[in-house]
């Protein structure tokens, strides 16, 4: 074999390895997920959070750059708004919700990409939990429309089909319709060909579980709530809801 085809091979595989840990198509990497599932699962405060958050950061740093890298770092505020959020501390959550999503913005100034549109959808939707009424009304007509430009660019995408179906479930009356939330949210989850993250399912299952809640069929609320902890078993907010049945 030719030594210079050799030396590109060995290249090839080492890059291969060295980001071997990093999903570029979603902007995964493994330090965000350690930061997700802490978050998901409750083990820390928000504060608390902060020393995984920043090796979260510095390791997206390394790792991406261009719009790639903006989209990491809104994925990085979000989890953190997340975790103020569950705290109920909205100043500090709507913070870290308006940082994602003006990363994310800044990310599709560079370069169109489902994960920008998907951020900022995310973003958006936790933001009108925690912000005045008048943000909900200015903002929130966006999400559906920044959904839709997901699913038009990766069609299998399945956090941004939770995105277009949880207004369903969580919008307040006489906006929602559980019925059919509940519906499009089984129907996500049966889909083999939706590619969904940890994250993604616990979403799905504890919206089913709040949905039927809403419902007031208890027997299935408590199933699917029993679900939703077996993904992330220390879930406080899956724990409270259990807690009212």
């Amino acid at each position: 074999m030719n030594k210079f085809l050799k030396i590109f091979l060995v290249m090839i595989v080492a890059a291969a390895s060295l980001f071997a840990d990093v999903n570029t198509h979603d902007v995964l990497w493994d330090e965000y997920i350690v930061l997700r599932d802490a978050m998901y699962n409750n083990e820390h405060s928000a504060d608390g959070l902060l020393s995984l958050y920043d090796v979260a950061v510095a390791a997206a740093k390394e790792r991406f750059s261009e719009d790639t890298l903006l989209v990491a770092l809104s994925r990085c505020e979000y989890i953190m708004g997340r975790a103020y959020s569950y705290e109920e501390n909205k100043d500090a959550a709507g913070s870290r919700y308006d940082a994602g999503d003006k990363f994310a913005e800044q990310a599709l100034d560079i370069r169109e990409s489902a994960t920008a549109h998907l951020m900022r959808g995310e973003n958006i939707s936790q933001n009108c939990s925690v912000k005045p009424v008048s943000y909900a009304l200015s903002h929130g007509t966006k999400i559906a429309g920044l959904a839709k430009k997901v699913l038009k660019l990766d069609e299998d995408y399945g956090a941004a089909m939770y995105l277009q179906t949880a207004q369903h479930i969580y919008a307040p009356s006489p906006f929602h319709n559980h019925k059919k939330g509940i519906r499009e949210m089984q129907e996500i989850l049966e889909d083999s060909s939706v590619r969904l993250e940890k994250d993604d399912r616990f979403n799905l299952i504890s919206a089913i579980g709040y949905g039927y809640l809403q419902r007031e069929e208890i027997d299935e609320a408590r199933t699917w709530l029993l679900k939703a902890l077996e993904v992330y078993p220390g879930n406080k907010y899956v724990q409270s809801l259990l807690k009212d049945l």
